[in-house]
């Protein structure tokens, strides 16, 4: 019996040395995974520059904050110059053409480039078989409607003294009618040949200016319609500036301009008067009409010559290009204090700088603290924090 117990115990010290481990190695295992899942990082959590707003203020030490420069923002016109090559041209109430109203042949010109005519100047004369006809028609329209005149006087006589019918009357004022008209017709379409006898038409000055273009020659034949001289006043001249579509929305009319023409020694100064409503497609630029305050000056048009317009735009918050830094190559980061000497980057929206100001369209307010120089400092001490 003493054996058979003895026997019985040593099984049972050995089956509990067998499982023992095997516990042990399990609660190893448990405690690598949790010592595992509290080291894998979150998928969720952002980083880089996707979380830069969210990143946790930054401070430097108080010997480094002479270096940063910080100011309080709020809206404010953003103001710059826009160049914009330019050229000298006639402004549109300054140039008139002559041309041909009826087809023909120049038989005499009178004029050359560059000459100086008063307004009713002859400057050609037109030979032309149609403005022969036109006047032999206002005569035998003037022919038919002195019969008609005469016949209804006739029938109004003869009514009155009772052997006249009403019919008769009637028939002869519609047909006096008719004959003035068409003598009131051929009258106007005479009246626009100009003077003249016969074939001949003379061409005559509208404007008193100076001869700039002759497009015919002696003995030449012209179409209806062909123009044969271009004039212009000299002393209506303005300045058209050529600038880029997204600079049209920056210029304002009154705005001042100053003008550089190579044929003047010193700039010259005017106000912009008109901007075009159509755009050069090829080029992405629209016309912009600029008066000069001095009417004297010697220029002529064609002159080459380049502009710098004062532009404004709406109200916004306006910094130096300093405060800006890129991050990434697309995206804009400003350095705000949200306390003292705490620090903090915010995502910024920004137009197109000009003179060393950049207007920012998004991520700012009024009373915004920014740093407007040393804003590289911040951003490497930031860098460290990442």
């Amino acid at each position: 019996m003493r054996d058979y117990l003895i026997v019985i115990f040593f099984a049972v010290f050995l089956l509990n040395g067998c499982t023992e481990p095997n516990t042990g190695e399990n609660d190893r295992k448990r405690s690598s995974a949790v010592s595992a899942e509290s080291v894998k990082p979150s998928q969720a959590e952002p980083s880089g520059l996707q979380n830069i707003d969210k990143q946790k203020a930054i401070s430097i030490p108080i010997q480094s904050r002479p270096y940063i420069t910080v100011a309080a923002v709020s809206p404010q016109t953003f103001s710059a110059t826009v160049q914009a090559p330019s050229r000298v041209e006639f402004r549109a109430k300054a140039l008139s053409t002559v041309g041909a109203v009826v087809a023909g042949r120049l038989g005499k010109i009178n004029v050359q480039v560059g000459d100086p005519v008063k307004a009713g100047t002859a400057l050609a004369t037109l030979e032309s078989s149609e403005a022969a006809q036109m006047r032999a028609d206002v005569a035998r329209a003037k022919a038919e409607l002195q019969r008609a005149e005469d016949r209804a006087k006739r029938q109004a006589i003869m009514q009155k003294s009772g052997v006249g019918l009403e019919i008769e009357r009637t028939e002869a004022d519609i047909q006096q009618r008719q004959a003035r008209a068409d003598y009131e017709r051929s009258m106007q379409a005479v009246r626009l040949l100009g003077e003249g006898v016969d074939q001949s038409i003379v061409l005559r000055a509208p404007i008193d200016g100076v001869v700039l273009r002759v497009n015919a020659s002696i003995g030449a034949a012209v179409e209806a319609g062909s123009v044969l001289f271009d004039l212009g006043e000299p002393g209506a001249l303005w300045i058209v500036a050529d600038v880029f579509d997204n600079d049209l929305s920056l210029i304002e009319k009154g705005a001042k301009a100053s003008v550089q023409i190579s044929a003047l020694p010193e700039s010259v100064y005017g106000h912009i008067v008109a901007i075009s409503a159509s755009m050069q497609s090829d080029l992405r630029r629209g016309a912009v009409y600029i008066e000069l305050d001095d009417a004297n000056l010697l220029l002529k048009p064609g002159m080459f010559a380049r502009a710098s317009i004062e532009a404004a735009g709406p109200h916004r918050i306006v910094l130096p290009t300093t405060a800006v830094l890129i991050k990434d190559k697309k995206h804009t980061v400003v350095y705000v204090e949200t306390a003292d000497g705490q620090f903090e980057p915010r995502n910024v929206t920004i137009g197109q700088a000009r003179d060393g100001q950049v207007p920012v369209l998004e991520g700012l307010g009024e009373g915004d603290r920014v740093v407007i120089s040393g804003a590289l400092l911040l951003d490497s001490a930031a860098a460290m924090l990442l």
